[in-house]
């Protein structure tokens, strides 16, 4: 059997006034199940693992490739492989959300929702649902059909709903996308309690000016100039060669020199490079084969005398670029190679054609390429509430112990970096 099905019934709305059919449903635990019974007919098909998802891998890739909103992450490859290698993916469930059948009996992928059900979040005693973000998320959000997201995010809510979830969380979510704007309609409209949990910023590449132009329209005067002269001191090394490319000829050698360099550096000092991780290396391995193969990896080496000092890793998604891992020697720290990389290199991918725009996918504020590339991209997180009764008590609760938790883990986060950075100090002293 393919999984439980959910039979065609009715249930009450919040207010208890009205009442609407209710969703069918079927769960896929295994691929082998898909293979040896007929395969899911339902309005949610839901994946109960990361193996149940080969049977739709072209389905739900053909739904990211047209996508108003793409996300690399959620596509079939690499959502496998971090529910495969990354903790807590193996409580990882995917929501296929379809449409009605069509007079032939055909449906729709109309969106794709990676998702935990969460029990006892801040003590709360319903259900919540978490798009599901990792360590190495850069983008959250779910995968919807281009001019029928608000179509998908209803039939999405009505399933929370008749699991009994209390509330939906969003998090790190395109702020200025199709999703966003369906997200917001879909509340106003339906009533919905939500409430943002975080906004930001982050370093974006897009602009109709090509090359060092963009640079030299951007950036402070002082700040190029200076960049400059480490370069022309970068070239006294040797001979410096940036380079753009996909790693096909040499994808084997590409990926050993990118998880040796980065372990090179700090990361490997403290044993969270990579290639020191050996679940994270697999995630990594598997996520580039994954999108080398379909012509999705791109690639810019620095080198000094063929010798790479800074490496970035980027995924494409239609006609954009999202950098995902920077790695750089760090004796040649003097002469700036990720920011030489980051600057030269945009300035190579505003001339490529194939690419309207880059994401940095960097955090806030960040230090170096903040001063780079000029662009900013919005990033939301939001807590909405379902049909259940308690959604309008439990989404401002859910709200304000999410916040305060963000500002407990940065505030922590920036105590441990600060000790470290201490005794590393008094160790090399």
């Amino acid at each position: 059997m393919t999984g439980v099905r959910t039979n065609i019934g009715r249930v009450k709305t919040r207010d208890g006034a009205a009442a609407k059919p209710m969703l069918t449903v079927e769960r896929l635990q295994r691929a082998a199940n898909y293979l040896h019974d007929a395969p899911p007919d339902a309005d949610v098909v839901v994946l109960d693992s990361a193996d149940a998802l080969s049977p739709y891998a072209s389905q739900i890739d053909a739904l990211g490739d047209q996508a108003a909103d793409p996300n690399t992450q959620f596509e079939s490859a690499t959502l496998v492989s971090a529910m495969v290698h990354l903790a807590g993916g193996n409580g990882v469930k995917v929501a296929l959300v379809w449409s009605d059948a069509d007079g032939a009996g055909k449906r729709v992928l109309l969106g794709a929702f990676p998702y935990r059900a969460l029990r006892g979040r801040f003590g709360v005693p319903l259900p919540v649902w978490q798009v599901w973000t990792h360590i190495h998320s850069y983008n959250a959000t779910p995968l919807l059909r281009t001019g029928r997201e608000k179509q998908a995010l209803v039939r999405f809510f009505a399933f929370a709903t008749q699991c009994g979830a209390v509330a939906v969380e969003f998090p790190l979510f395109q702020g200025d996308g199709a999703f966003s704007a369906a997200l917001d309609e879909v509340v106003s409209e339906r009533g919905f309690p939500m409430r943002e949990t975080d906004r930001h910023e982050r370093a974006f590449l897009q602009s109709e000016l090509k090359g060092e132009a963009y640079f030299v329209q951007t950036m402070r005067k002082k700040k190029r100039k200076e960049y400059g002269r480490l370069w022309n001191r970068l070239s006294e090394e040797g001979d410096v060669q940036l380079t753009a490319h996909d790693a096909s000829s040499d994808f084997a050698g590409w990926l050993d020199r990118f998880l040796a360099l980065e372990a090179k550096g700090w990361k490997g000092q403290r044993g969270t490079a990579l290639k020191a991780v050996p679940s994270e290396r697999a995630f990594f391995m598997e996520i580039c084969k994954g999108a080398q193969a379909q012509d999705k990896l791109h690639c810019l080496e620095l080198t000094v005398d063929g010798a790479p000092i800074a490496m970035l890793a980027s995924f494409r998604a239609g006609r954009g670029l999202y950098t995902f891992k920077i790695a750089f020697d760090e004796d040649y720290a003097r002469f700036s190679p990720g920011a030489q990389l980051m600057m030269r290199g945009g300035a190579m991918l505003l001339d490529d054609p194939r690419f309207d725009w880059i994401d940095s996918c960097a955090l806030p504020d960040h230090p170096m390429i903040d001063h780079i590339w000029s662009e900013r991209r919005v990033m939301r997180s939001v807590i909405v509430g379902t049909d259940q009764r308690l959604s309008r008590v439990a989404v401002p609760y859910l709200s304000t112990m999410t916040t305060c938790a963000s500002w407990l883990r940065e505030r922590a986060k920036r105590i441990y970096h600060m000790i470290r950075k201490e005794v590393e100090h008094g160790t090399a002293a």
